[in-house]
């Protein structure tokens, strides 16, 4: 039986194993192929580069004229007796004198001659015409040479145009195949293996405990010896992922240590999973190699899932995560390596609701509170720290780094929405609105800090669709003044986020300066509130908050001159009195009806009155006192 399957088991390994080589032997083959063809195109022409330029080189040497210190001298042209054909035009003749008294025998004066014409000189002025005071020329003067003209600079040879560039080169498939993707194939099954090792040994009883832990810090100790031999470093892939399995198998191995045999306690076992942390960070450095990263990244997320045994162990379980969140955005930012920011995130976030789907209960609704807030305030807190400057980002990773940080900010506002529909979870509604609170002044101080607006916008839109679920699946009359209060506090917040971000120099002007409107929008609580809550026939409480929302809103709209506020503001109070009326107006009801009725009429005219009054008049202007 034995014989058997080890023959089938090297029958596949022949089978897997030969077409692999003999694929990458081909590609091999074919690579240098392209290479020689490549070099055999260019032949020609380099070859009609190299002869045009001796061309022109040759050209460039006829052309050139002898030097000016090596011309010979010019011979004197002899007189001739007439001008001939070659001859300069003769000199015009003098002028003509009035017929007055003639001069007998006056000598005529005769004209210049001129030397031949010089062909490399440049053609001659025109003659000037001289009186016939004129004395006649030097003979001596005449019989002298021209002049030599100064040769002129031959212009420099053109440059025979550049032989074509060599092609970009193939994507190295051999190379990714044969040498990274194997070796990481490799350094993951030593992970597997160990830690399914450690399983196996653990079902059946093998090993001890301690002989375990022992095992498995010999392993990740002998891994990271050899990988530091010179020798090693000559395959630099595969020493880097045998580093990573080394990293991998001392997470899991000091996990296990702690969660499953409690052989070592908390602290003993963070500072353990410190040190191995530390020591992943400094071999991706050293080596500048992303793959130790990503490797030592995903043993360590994979540790608690591959090792879990069902037990709901929620501290020990997101203290190691924020360990090695730490630790990776340290790398990530010291590296410009993004993709490990997106990677932990990404993990992360399948844990926490991972965690949500399978163990949460009521009891334990702000211990989940807790651990979706630590997170996004870690992922902002390094990114202040690692860039301070605030602005635009001037690079592809650093817009990376941020996108990171303001998505794992907004990530908690679904947990929001997740726990306002659960009516279990929901029941305690000053524990979900405060925390929805706290993330809403949250998004707003990264969206000031930062410049991402539209984490302040995400939030707003989250309050009003928690706002609308919590009243639609989770409400309770036990916590109706506590909703009131809140609501409040939410208009409040977005009502003077606005002026706050003015105050720091952050002028809102896209998505986040229209969040204003859900100050006004969220007076909608108080129109169902009337209409749901019996407690509500005597409605002091619920006017009377609801009043002073609209004389503050109504405050905002007249400083900023934006009527829109005060008109939603307006509407919902109709809305509110509206829905009280229907539902709650009797006899016994009305004189408290008809005050509730007089005093929200008072505020509808003066408002109007009172920006007349201080020439703050609304924009849009429709609408009046409604």
């Amino acid at each position: 039986m034995l014989g058997a399957l080890f023959g089938l088991l090297i029958g596949i390994g022949i089978w897997f194993v030969l077409p692999i080589s003999a694929w990458v032997s081909a590609r091999r083959t074919g690579r240098r192929i392209d290479a020689l063809e490549q070099i055999v195109n260019r032949q020609p022409d380099e070859i009609n580069g190299l002869t045009a330029r001796l061309q022109q080189l040759g050209r460039a040497a006829v052309a050139q004229p002898p030097a000016a210190g090596h011309r010979p001298p010019a011979t004197a042209a002899p007189v001739p007796s007439t001008l001939g054909p070659r001859a300069a035009p003769p000199a015009p003749a003098p002028p003509v004198t009035p017929p007055t008294a003639p001069v007998p025998h006056a000598p005529a004066t005769p004209a210049p001659v001129l030397p031949p014409p010089d062909r490399d000189a440049r053609p001659p002025a025109a003659p000037i015409a001289r009186d016939a005071a004129t004395p006649p020329r030097d003979s001596a003067a005449l019989r002298t040479g021209p002049v030599p003209a100064e040769p002129r600079p031959a212009s420099p040879p053109r440059l025979p145009p550049r032989p074509p560039g060599p092609r970009v080169p193939a994507f190295d498939w051999e190379n990714l195949i044969g040498v990274k993707l194997f070796s990481g194939i490799a350094g993951v099954a030593l992970v597997l293996a160990a830690i399914f090792f450690l399983r196996y040994s653990i079902e059946h009883g093998w090993l001890q405990p301690p002989v375990r832990v022992l095992i498995g810090i010999a392993v990740a100790v002998a891994l990271l010896v050899v990988c530091e031999l010179k020798a090693a470093r000559r395959y630099p892939v595969t020493a880097n992922a045998l580093d990573a399995a080394a990293i991998a198998i001392l997470f899991a191995t000091f996990y296990a240590a702690h969660a499953l045999w409690q052989l070592i306690p908390a602290i003993a076992t963070f500072m353990l999973l410190a040190v191995v942390t530390a020591l992943a960070v400094l071999l991706s450095i050293r080596r500048g190699s992303m793959f130790i990263a990503v490797l030592g990244l995903l043993g360590g997320f994979a540790t608690p899932a591959l090792l879990s045994t069902g037990e709901n162990r929620p501290i020990p379980l997101f203290a190691y995560l924020m360990l090695l969140n730490i630790g990776l955005a340290w790398v990530a930012y010291r590296q410009v390596w993004p993709v490990l920011t997106w990677l932990t995130l990404i993990l992360t976030t399948l844990y926490q609701w991972g965690w949500v789907m399978q163990f949460l209960r009521a009891s334990g609704v702000s211990l989940a509170m807790g651990v979706f807030l630590i997170f996004p305030i870690a992922a902002v807190a390094g990114l202040l720290l690692a860039r301070p400057r605030a602005g635009t980002p001037q690079s592809a990773a650093d817009r990376s780094f941020e996108r990171t940080a303001a998505l794992s900010a907004a990530l908690p506002l679904l947990f929001a929405v997740y726990l306002a529909a659960v009516p279990a979870y929901g029941a305690n509604a000053p524990l979900l609105f405060g925390f929805l609170l706290l993330l809403d002044a949250g998004l707003f101080g990264v969206a000031v800090v930062r410049g991402q607006e539209l984490l302040h916008a995400a939030g707003a839109q989250a309050t009003l669709l928690v706002m609308a679920v919590w009243l639609g699946t989770s409400y309770a009359a036990a916590v109706r003044f506590s909703v009131i209060g809140l609501t409040a506090a939410f208009v409040v917040l977005y009502l003077s986020a606005p002026a706050i971000a003015d105050r720091f120099r952050r002028r809102f002007d896209g998505v986040a300066a229209q969040a204003r409107f859900v100050a006004p929008l969220l007076l909608f609580v108080f129109t169902v509130l009337a209409r749901i809550e019996p407690a509500f026939e005597t409605p002091q409480a619920l006017f009377g908050v609801l009043l002073g929302l609209v004389v503050v809103i109504a405050w905002r709209a007249l400083a900023t001159r934006d009527g829109a506020l005060y008109y939603i503001a307006s509407f919902f109070a109709v809305a509110a009195q509206a829905s009280w009326s229907v539902t709650h107006l009797t006899s016994d009801t009305l004189g408290i009806g008809v005050l509730v009725y007089a005093t929200f009429g008072v505020v509808a005219i003066a408002t109007p009155l009172v920006a007349r009054w201080y020439d703050r008049a609304l924009q849009p202007e429709w609408g009046g006192g409604t």
